[in-house]
């Protein structure tokens, strides 16, 4: 995917046509400090957006390839316009993480909204529970991420991440979470 060419087009197009979303994934993971390959790129955007960024990603000539309640894929014929996932944000922790996303520098002029790392380690917790084949990636990346954010001179919200991990009753791990960001100041 070149990134450059279809970040600056996406976010103009997303942008003109007022839709809500924000960059979440491997590639908001590296705005936020912590790098990690990537090969795709990864939104949320409200559901009631849903047909608009259809329309504009369709005109950008990308299939959608897979939809469900929750999310879509597409795909370009063109290697060069990759894949983008996106998730339909209609519930309320996810209608939360696009209130908390902030606009970053993703490129030279360019702003994008990220969602904070408190969501990103949300969603890798979901992606674990959901997918247990790649669970040890996903608990890795939460593991890189809390090291980096001791680093950082934002504190992290500890309340949220228990949140998080409480719809999945996983809250015995937030002591494991704690003891990783602990570990690395």
């Amino acid at each position: 995917m070149d990134f450059d060419v279809v970040i600056r087009r996406l976010a103009a197009d997303l942008e003109a046509a007022k839709i809500r979303y924000a960059l979440i994934g491997g590639f908001a993971m590296g705005l936020r400090g912590a790098q990690r390959a990537t090969v795709d790129l990864d939104f949320i955007l409200m559901l009631e957006d849903l047909e608009k960024a259809h329309l504009i990603l369709h005109g950008l000539g990308y299939e959608r390839v897979f939809h469900s309640e929750n999310v879509s894929h597409y795909l370009s014929p063109d290697r060069s316009w990759g894949r983008i996932d996106i998730l339909h944000a209609f519930r309320g922790p996810t209608l939360g993480m696009l209130k908390r996303a902030e606009k970053l520098p993703v490129l030279d002029g360019v702003l994008l909204p990220v969602v904070q790392i408190e969501d990103i380690i949300g969603l890798k917790v979901q992606a674990a529970v959901n997918a247990p084949e790649r669970s040890a990636r996903d608990w890795a990346d939460i593991r890189m991420i809390l090291e980096m954010a001791a680093g950082h001179p934002r504190a992290v919200d500890w309340e949220l991440i228990a949140d998080y991990l409480a719809i999945f009753n996983l809250q015995a791990k937030l002591p494991e979470l704690r003891n990783w960001h602990g570990q690395a100041r």
